[in-house]
């Protein structure tokens, strides 16, 4: 079970704030992939989808995802591409 500040955890807070920028399925979809202990999968998903949406990410959302995916080993250069949007214009969404 992940532990507050664990990437597991950080994902599914993720997933709630990318709630209405990202299709409801593929939120949903995502948030089984993740209760199923795959979020290295979820991450790069979230990666694809900003960056093909495109779909602005917080600095600290980013962080969140190339944190998880440096943890597995995995490329960030996708997810260091993605566009960003200050943190207190995303605040007041």
């Amino acid at each position: 079970m992940t532990q507050p500040g664990e990437p597991g955890t950080d994902l599914f807070r993720l997933l709630r704030a990318l709630a209405g920028r990202l299709p409801e399925e593929l939120v949903a979809a995502l948030g089984k992939r993740l209760a199923g202990n795959h979020p290295v999968e979820v991450a790069h998903a979230i990666v694809f989808a900003a960056v093909a949406g495109p779909v602005p990410l917080t600095d600290s959302e980013a962080d969140v995802l190339i944190a998880t995916l440096t943890a597995a080993g995995q490329n960030v250069g996708m997810a260091k591409a993605v566009t960003r949007t200050p943190e207190a214009a995303r605040s007041h969404c």
